[in-house]
């Protein structure tokens, strides 16, 4: 049984609407930082990670955080400012001093300057947002734990921000050129020879030389062109008439229906292994295909994620966009 994350639909709704504005791009001490959704498991940080608890509005939000995005007076003074007794506000006054830029930021985003205390205990928060290095993504610098109502106040925060929308226009696709189509069985491929001649059932080349093909997308056909001296030229959209071409409005590529893969990862092995696959065969993976899913358009792999279970459906949780943010 493949354990996968859980979530009730009011959560699901929630990081739903959190993962298509993710990442949040800021800057904390100078460094710029963003703001992104871990794997299943959130990171275990070093033990020297300074620890502590914001209180945004009421809610209750653990943050651990590099040293390097504390002023140095409070790195060397935070033992002692954890230490000091609850209750007299001066804790709370340090706090807010020492964390002054990570308090600006949250203030700036949703309205609400936060208040502090020591991190309380050790219970697991169920949801995370990382805080990594803008230019070296590999580098943590710091974690924000919450719990449900932690999730849907950040949810509902970012709600104002814009969707974090991919650069399609820059995503390769395939445009084939297509000829004719053919059928051939395995042994035919096998005993082709050079020299073979393979005859077509249309004749895409006429008299005066103009070659007819069919320019393809994915999802099959979608224009009629010719290709004449080394130039291609679009005649029309594949519902016209070839001797009526009709102009080719912006929409007719926008509603392309582009198919999207979900794969659980990709193997490779030669036609003689694939031969020799039986029923109940088992074949070493050497990773979690969980947490490992890809969505491939044309091939391209657009984005990174994990299986999730919502309700009683199987979804898939983007982690990682590998196409650029679309300039705004």
């Amino acid at each position: 049984m493949i354990n996968l994350p859980c979530y009730g639909p009011r959560e699901a709704a929630a990081v739903s609407s959190l993962a298509t504005r993710l990442p949040v791009p800021f800057n904390i001490a100078g460094i710029d930082v963003k703001a992104v959704m871990p794997g299943s498991t959130p990171p275990r940080l070093p033990a020297d990670y300074c620890r502590a608890v914001m209180r945004p509005r009421g809610h209750r939000i653990r943050v651990a955080l590099d040293s390097m995005l504390l002023p140095a007076v409070a790195v060397k003074h935070w033992p002692e400012i954890a230490a000091l007794p609850p209750g007299d506000g001066l804790r709370e006054i340090l706090f807010d001093i020492v964390l002054r830029d990570l308090a600006i930021q949250v203030e700036q985003w949703c309205g609400h300057r936060p208040t502090w205390s020591s991190a309380e205990g050790t219970v697991a928060f169920p949801y995370a947002l990382e805080i990594l290095r803008l230019e070296r993504p590999n580098d943590i610098l710091g974690l924000a734990e919450f719990d449900g109502g932690g999730l849907q106040w950040i949810a509902d925060c970012c709600s104002a921000l814009p969707v974090a929308c991919a650069a399609l226009d820059d995503l390769s696709l395939s445009l084939d050129l297509l000829v004719a189509r053919i059928s051939l069985i395995l042994t035919d491929l096998h005993q082709l020879a050079g020299g073979d001649v393979i005859l077509l059932d249309t004749t895409p080349v006429g008299c005066d030389g103009v070659m007819t093909v069919l320019l393809c997308l994915p999802g099959g056909p979608r224009f009629r062109a010719s290709i004449f001296n080394g130039c291609l030229t679009v005649l029309s959209a594949v519902e016209c008439m070839m001797d009526r071409p009709d102009p080719l409005p912006p929409e007719t590529f926008d509603s392309i229906d582009l198919p999207v893969d979900v794969d659980a990862g990709r193997l490779t092995m030669p036609l003689r292994q694939v031969r020799e696959l039986a029923i109940g065969q088992v074949l070493d993976l050497g990773f979690d295909a969980t947490t490992n899913i890809s969505l491939r358009v044309n091939g391209q792999v657009v984005a990174t994620g994990e299986l999730v279970r919502i309700a009683e459906r199987t979804g898939v949780r983007v982690l990682d966009l590998r196409l650029a943010r679309a300039e705004r």
